[in-house]
Formats: C-alpha cells, structure tokens, sequence
C-alpha cells in the first residue's frame, strides 16, 4: 500500500492513528532517509499511546524505553550509527518484545534479526515538499490495517 504525506503534521497524525491501533508484542520498522520523517511519525505513535513526554531521536542513545500509563512498553531504537546486524538481539529488545512490549525500530534495514517476526515495515521516501509512504504488512497485520483509512 502507498501513501502520499504532505506535512509533518499529517505524518504525526498518521504514526498517532497506527499508535492506536497497536497492540502488545507489535514490531512497526521504518526505513527512509535522514530527514525523511521517521522521528516524526514515531512521535505520532507514542502520543497515540498516551505517551505525553516529548519522544526524540534515540540516535546517540539506540534505545529508548517508555513507559505507557495502563502498563506495557514501546521501545524506539534508532540504528544508524549501528554496524553489528545482531545488536537488537543483544540488548535484549527483540526478548522485550517477545514478552509484550511494543517495538518501533527506525533505520530497521540495519538489522538482520527483524526478518523472521510479524512486522509492520514502513518505507519513506522524500518526493518534493512531500513524502511517499509504502506500508507491507505480514500477515498477522493485513486486518488490521484499518488505521490507515
């Protein structure tokens, strides 16, 4: 599925209708490039979490976890400056979420341990003053893309 987002406000509402909509256990990737709005939509999804502490860019830190009011955790790593394609494995994120806790991963194509789990992949891409979106989806997401419409 493609998506056409003129602002960031749009990619913010977008990633807040997707956090709604996300369930305990669920893993959102995102690839795109610097600037693309990746940060952005995931801050969309931490408030549609009611997650109301300002959510930036884990890029220095990898891994950020927070905590959400009616119990649970989203956890939103960003792997840029990340070269070890196990390093998810190894700080114990992919067990997290294996034990419910919400996973979004921003520069997830730096990653080979996110190839065998359910997944929600979301792929932007700079096109003008816009972005283009392409959401895939592995089966156990296909019905429940409902917050997209």
């Amino acid at each position: 599925m493609k998506l056409r987002v003129e602002t960031a406000g749009a990619m913010f509402e977008l990633g807040y209708r997707l956090g709604t909509a996300l369930q305990p256990g669920d893993l959102v990737l995102l690839t795109g490039e610097l600037g693309a709005g990746k940060t952005t939509f995931t801050q969309g999804i931490a408030n549609g979490l009611g997650i109301q502490r300002s959510v930036t860019s884990p890029t220095f830190v990898t891994v950020k976890p927070y905590l959400l009011a009616g119990g649970g955790e989203l956890y939103h790593v960003d792997l840029y400056r990340v070269d070890d394609p196990d390093y998810l494995d190894e700080q114990g994120v992919l067990e997290e979420m294996e034990r419910g806790a919400m996973v979004v991963v921003e520069w997830a194509e730096r990653s080979r341990s996110l190839a065998e789990y359910e997944r929600l992949w979301v792929r932007i891409q700079l096109e003008g003053e816009g972005r283009c979106m392409e959401i895939e989806a592995t089966p156990q997401w296909r019905d429940r893309l409902q917050w997209l419409r």
